[in-house]
């Protein structure tokens, strides 16, 4: 496998974009699961709007997509990122490295102070990664769910 090729998706992209969303859902969630039920349904409307609305970066090896992950702007200060999924082959290789690492080099970009996340409280491989590039964890749970952990990093 060859190095990651990361890009920011543009309303453009958006096959690329529902087609690897899609992926992560179904490998994560499985396609029974009710978000996955209503994605597969979006128009290409629908994908462009969340393509404008956030900030969405993809890892590309060899040509092929494997990876990917969201930042929004959650306040105007703050920009949060959420969906980091990596295709399994892809995984222990740091792609999600220089995923999470493009995300906060646009949150800077941005002139965000700070960058948060969830991640799940089991998901060491993920933790690592986010401590890694500077992360601490804020909460032990988060306000949407109580096997999470909020973290965040300075970008200031």
């Amino acid at each position: 496998m060859g190095d990651p090729e990361i890009a920011r998706l543009s309303e453009a992209d958006w096959r690329v974009f529902a087609e690897l969303r899609l992926r992560a859902l179904t490998d994560t969630l499985g396609a029974d699961d009710s978000q996955y039920r209503e994605e597969i349904t979006f128009t290409a409307a629908q994908w462009r709007r969340r393509l404008r609305a956030h900030a969405q970066f993809i890892a590309i090896v060899d040509a092929v997509p494997i990876g990917l992950i969201g930042a929004q702007r959650e306040t105007a200060d703050t920009v949060y990122l959420y969906s980091l999924w990596l295709e399994p082959r892809a995984r222990g290789r740091g792609v999600g490295r220089a995923l999470v690492a493009a995300a906060v080099d646009w949150a800077r970009h941005e002139r965000a102070r700070s960058v948060t996340l969830r991640v799940n409280t089991d998901n060491a491989a993920a933790r690592v990664v986010y401590e890694g590039l500077g992360f601490r964890i804020t909460a032990t749970e988060s306000p949407v769910r109580t096997d999470e952990l909020m973290m965040s990093l300075s970008v200031r």
